[in-house]
């Protein structure tokens, strides 16, 4: 609900949002790494009908994700009993939960039916986001995920300013809070745009410089940029949905003991600040590059490293790059991760949706990738227009 900017807290045909196809892709791309099939569907070696392919696959599972997203959400629309006091505890503590009741013949048939609506509401948003992307605005589910955090900003500001107001050390909480989110907000923009930046010696360059055909500078203005956050805010999406499991398990099942460990698990509580802090590190740590894909493409290109010999040699050299870059963006994005909770925590502070980790990098991730996306159209269309007008005086 917190990454959906309070999405999933509204009963509406798209209360899901964007969420099952997210999903989808973090599965994909686990399974990509350790599945040579789709490696080679993802990776285009069997052309555009691969690719095509990956990509409905990827639409087939969200659909099946959907439904069982939208079963749970059915469930939470059914009269209040013990174990959705889980869900609700860290908001409501102060209200008599015992008169919420939404559905009061909530049978198999009407389970169905509305688990069957918001799979479809999930899915039309899919496509949605789907012609965002082709209409070159950027990138569609990005912006819709955007766009539902920002449009609960208002709400969240208020009521967090609200809060701040009834308190003894209000100002210096909120001022605390605030200098926590521009720092954090700082880091993640140095964390997504962060690079290691190899140095790339092109034979073909090589041979124009020697023979002044190229510029002394030429061959070395060429390198291999390592971003220090390849894999951008997946981890701690696919980090949020998994500590969010076992509260899901505990409504759908009503199992006695899998209450306390939700409730640990809970925004609030003690462990979730170590437990976050720890997955969001182990899920950063997985590399979506390939150091040998990297090495083949480098012999392809008739490119080598300086000072590394080609093939097995700058592999390994781009596996260790790849390591020390990944370990270090993994550190710095699980500290940001948990640093707005850890505040909340010590401010009493806290912001149901729109200031969380995930939230933020979302926030920030995407408006960077949304203006580089525009900077480039506007170049391109730049350049058309010179083009144009380069023509137009020749004749």
């Amino acid at each position: 609900d917190q990454l959906f900017g309070g999405g999933l807290g509204r009963v509406s045909l798209f209360a899901l949002g964007i969420g099952p196809y997210i999903t989808s892709s973090i599965v994909f791309q686990i399974l990509t790494t350790v599945t040579p099939a789709l490696k080679s569907l993802a990776q285009g070696e069997e052309g555009e009908a691969g690719r095509d392919r990956y990509k409905d696959l990827i639409k087939q599972v969200s659909f099946g994700f959907a439904l069982v997203q939208g079963f749970g959400q059915s469930t939470s629309l059914s009269p209040w009993d013990v174990s959705s006091q889980i869900m609700r505890s860290r908001y409501a503590t102060d209200i008599q939960l015992t008169s919420w009741r939404y559905v009061f013949d909530n049978g198999p048939l009407w389970s169905a039916e509305i688990t069957i609506q918001f799979a479809l509401g999930a899915m039309l948003i899919l496509f949605i986001s789907e012609k965002i992307t082709e209409q070159k605005l950027g990138n569609g589910a990005s912006l819709l995920v955007f766009s539902s955090i920002v449009a609960n900003l208002p709400r969240t500001i208020a009521s967090t300013v609200s809060k701040a107001t009834e308190m003894e050390n209000g100002t210096m909480a909120s001022g605390i809070f605030a200098a926590t989110l521009l720092i954090t907000i700082l880091g993640l923009v140095y964390i997504l745009q962060a690079e290691r930046r190899i140095p790339i010696l092109f034979a073909k360059r090589l041979q124009d410089e020697a023979s002044g055909r190229g510029g002394t500078d030429d061959a070395g203005q060429s390198y291999l940029p390592i971003k220090l956050n390849a894999s951008g805010v997946l981890p701690l999406i696919f980090c949020g949905s998994l500590l969010s499991l076992p509260a899901l398990a505990a409504n759908y099942t009503k199992a006695a003991w899998l209450q306390p460990v939700a409730k640990s698990l809970l925004p609030g509580s003690s462990l979730y600040i170590p437990i976050s802090m720890v997955s969001a590190f182990i899920v950063s740590t997985f590399q979506v590059l390939d150091p040998k894909d990297m090495a083949t493409n480098l012999r392809k290109q008739a490119a080598a490293i300086p000072q590394v010999r080609p093939g097995k040699e700058t592999q390994d050299y781009l596996t260790e790059v790849l390591s020390r870059s990944s370990i270090f963006g993994a550190v710095i994005l699980a500290l940001l991760f948990v640093l707005p909770n850890l505040i909340e925590l010590l401010t009493q502070l806290n912001t149901p949706n729109g200031f969380g980790g995930t939230s933020l990098l979302i926030l920030v991730g995407v408006g960077i990738d949304t203006w580089r996306q525009l900077q480039a159209e506007l170049l391109m269309q730049q350049y058309a227009t010179d083009v144009d007008q380069f023509y137009k005086g020749r004749k």
